[in-house]
């Protein structure tokens, strides 16, 4: 092992049959893919049989640790999860922040990969480079901070990822949650982990991985602390007091965020009235205590306190935009009382606030059009109540009548409903979208249904990265000036999003927050912080080239599956409609807009402009041949 700064060794578990390997990894594999999201597709297609089932034991379910997780380099804290998606039916991931990734390496593991499923309940416990399979027949049941408080007290210095009786029940919607609240929220994951009878992976180490050149590294790092306080003090001061809850109030006027079921205005139907009840102003009230992921001095999330009136949240977190608009202004609820507690409740169960917010949404919308009745809920169901959110989450969580089937998300929700429940279901291949409309940035249109795992909007595009502004700009040198990106300009978009995609995947593999990197720093020297690091020097060519490797192997994992991405991934038609009123008015986004724009994605991308599938000639290229042998012969030319 030659390469610095991890331990070049994975974790494989059978829970079927309580099998537990350490398997080498070889150091092509870290320069050809990195870490999170590169080394778990290449282990997945590695490893896991083609065409399983996601709630099954073939399917396969890895944490793994960024890349730079044991660096302390600003912002590099996130871990990543992945797996067939049980949403989707193909690839499936999800990133988060916290502290969990550094501590697997700490506790001599760059990754732990699950298959199978185990008899009774388990819990994994990593310890300096030893795999255990523990019993935990007396944690299942238990909330997430229940979960974490009770494995925390018997292991010192832990950190622990777990499910909530969501992910136990199977619901789709499902989250793995680590630090009481930083989701791995997703692509339905947490049904997976509990499928296999998983509740927890616990690590405990102290053993951090040898840095190849720590002068390096201790210079890259007091370039970025000193930029905190001069060139981008602005910036971090606005970041460090609101995170991502900045933008609740400017997303709700200008159009960016969703409201009832994305049928809605924000600016005629929630308003600054409303938002003067329920805003960014009012969320950073109940701050108790601002904290930063591992080794982020940024320090964007804050520890709330809340006596609400559905109970007390204490020890909870902050909301983050997608959980606030969404459960919020996109309900037309401007209770904050309610949208907290659904929050933690979602925290504690164990729900993607995303997902669940949106089959909230679809609820409401059903019940309004005649679909859902009194007697199939329990109580009335109605635009801006807040117990009617607060009560429907319970019931999605614990999986209890309505809710088990709203559980499922909206794509299988309408198809159990039936009755023309499907045109309201507001999802991209079964997943639900986030809080942020393509009419408003239109480049998310290409993300939602260009990427292997749709309806994301962190999955790298021109949205993100200056969109409608002067110039774009990619999270790291990437050699290429890409101009600018006119909001309303759909010439180019396609090309300059695949460019911004590949260079994203980069950025995940690596560990770093994609919030606070580039709504502070934007540009990053990756280069010289992967060399500091590990030792291995690219170019910045050759590091673009290994983001879109990771990129075409996570699209090719969807092929294997029989995903068909051109005709799954599609925007739901009224997302497209046109606004009669308000700040979108008179945008004009069509289908075609978009067709053509994701097929200049894929096509910049080396893959099939018609299918979305990757063309052999790519495959080859880059270096994938040998490890998709399995679909070249499908694949056009």
């Amino acid at each position: 092992m030659t390469i610095k700064g991890v331990n070049g060794v994975v974790g494989f578990v059978d829970l079927s049959s309580g099998d537990v390997k350490k398997i080498q990894i070889p150091d092509e594999v870290y320069r050809d893919f990195l870490g999170g999201y590169g080394l778990g597709v290449w282990f997945l297609y590695t490893h896991m049989k083609p065409r399983v089932d996601p709630l099954g034991p073939g399917n396969i379910l890895g944490i793994i640790s960024g890349l730079l997780n044991a660096s302390n380099i600003p912002m590099t804290g996130r871990s990543m999860v992945v797996g067939k998606s049980p949403l989707t039916g193909g690839w499936g991931d999800s990133n988060a922040g916290g502290r969990f990734g550094p501590k697997l390496l700490e506790a001599g593991l760059d990754a732990i990969f699950v298959t199978g499923v185990a008899d009774k309940p388990v819990y994994i416990l990593i310890n300096n480079g030893d795999i255990h399979i523990e019993p935990a027949t007396d944690l299942w049941g238990k909330t997430t901070g229940e979960t974490e408080d009770e494995l925390r007290s018997r292991y010192k210095g832990a950190q622990v990822v777990s499910i909530g009786p969501a992910g136990e029940r199977l619901q789709l919607i499902a989250a793995i949650i680590n630090e009481r609240g930083r989701a791995y929220g997703r692509s339905g994951l947490g049904a997976v982990m509990g499928s296999k009878k998983l509740k927890a992976i616990v690590a405990v180490g102290d053993k951090k991985p040898e840095i190849h050149d720590r002068d390096l590294l201790r210079q890259k790092i007091k370039e970025m602390l000193d930029a905190l306080r001069t060139t981008r003090a602005k910036a971090y001061e606005i970041w460090h007091k609101y995170g991502t809850i900045s933008t609740l109030d400017t997303s709700v006027l200008s159009g960016d965020a969703p409201i009832k079921n994305w049928a809605g205005i924000g600016v005629r139907d929630y308003g600054t009235k409303n938002l003067e009840l329920f805003g960014t102003n009012t969320v950073i009230k109940d701050n108790v205590k601002p904290y930063g992921c591992a080794s982020c001095p940024v320090a964007c999330g804050a520890w709330i306190r809340r006596q609400t009136r559905y109970g007390l949240v204490e020890n909870g977190h902050r909301l983050e935009y997608e959980t606030a608009s969404l459960f919020g202004p996109a309900l037309l609820n401007a209770d904050q009382d309610s949208v907290v507690y659904a929050g933690e409740l979602c925290n504690m169960y164990g729900l993607d606030t995303i997902s669940t917010a949106n089959v909230v949404g679809f609820a409401f919308e059903l019940y309004e059009k005649g679909i859902l009745t009194e007697k199939d809920v329990g109580f009335p169901l109605k635009w801006g109540d807040p117990d009617a959110v607060v009560k429907l989450v319970e019931l999605i969580g614990k999986a209890e009548g309505i809710g088990k089937i709203l559980g499922q998300g909206v794509k299988r929700a309408a198809e159990l409903i039936g009755r023309g429940a499907e045109q309201y279901a507001m999802h991209v291949g079964g997943q639900e979208l986030p809080a942020h409309h393509p009419q408003f940035l239109p480049g998310l249109a290409i993300t939602y249904t260009g990427d292997p795992t749709p309806g994301r909007h962190t999955a790298g595009g021109v949205h993100w990265w200056g969109e409608g502004g002067k110039r774009l700009w990619a999270p790291f040198d990437i050699g290429v000036d890409l101009g600018a990106s006119p909001k309303y300009d759909y010439a180019d978009k396609g090309r300059k999003a695949a460019i911004i995609a590949m260079s994203t995947q980069v950025e995940n593999s690596l560990g770093f927050c994609q919030f606070a990197s580039q709504v502070i720093y934007r540009t990053l020297p990756y280069i010289d912080l992967i060399y500091a690091v590990t030792g291995i020097k690219y170019t910045p060519q050759e590091l673009l080239r290994v983001g879109h490797r990771i990129h075409t192997l996570r699209q090719l994992f969807n092929v294997r599956e029989g995903v068909n991405p051109a005709r799954d991934f599609r925007l739901p038609k009224r997302v497209l409609e046109p606004f009669p009123e308000g700040p979108l008015a008179n945008v004009k986004l069509t289908e075609e807009d978009v067709e053509r724009m994701r097929a200049q994605y894929w096509e910049t991308l080396g893959w099939d402009p018609a299918t979305g599938y990757p063309r052999r000639k790519t495959v080859e290229e880059l270096g994938l041949a040998e490890i998709a042998s399995d679909v070249l012969a499908i694949l056009p030319p």
